[in-house]
């Protein structure tokens, strides 16, 4: 149960803070700081999903599918931005930008809305 309250309590915190960071001014120290903040929140996040069976006990759920998505874009979007770093070519910005945007919309706001579901954790939370 405790992979679940770290898995819970770093999601929830990735919301505002990435929300934070898509608002405000980029490539500021602060921006750099907090965005490798975000990431490892949501690193941590992923690992600790692979533990988390409660839908289908010993068996992995299609939920499951978003953890080497999320992994694989945050990848994706530090490549993109170390690689415009080094070329100052526009397009790896915007890949960067997009899936990070991507990351946040599907692994935690999509993901957040399916944890609301009947028979889930936080159903059971929030609605008794």
């Amino acid at each position: 149960m405790q992979i679940i309250y770290a898995h819970a309590t770093l999601a929830l915190l990735a919301v505002p803070l990435g929300l934070y960071i898509l608002l405000t001014k980029k490539g500021t120290k602060q921006h750099r700081i907090l965005g490798r903040i975000w990431v490892t929140f949501l690193i941590i996040v992923s690992l600790t999903a692979i533990f988390i069976q409660a839908i289908n006990p010993g068996q992995y759920s299609l939920i499951h599918l978003l953890i080497p998505w999320t992994i694989g874009s945050l990848i994706y979007s530090i490549w993109n931005i170390k690689k415009y770093k080094n070329t100052k070519i526009e397009r790896y910005k915007f890949a960067h930008m997009y899936s990070m945007i991507g990351v946040y919309v599907g692994a935690l706001l999509l993901a957040g809305a399916f944890t609301l579901m009947p028979g889930r954790f936080f159903h059971e939370i929030l609605f008794g």
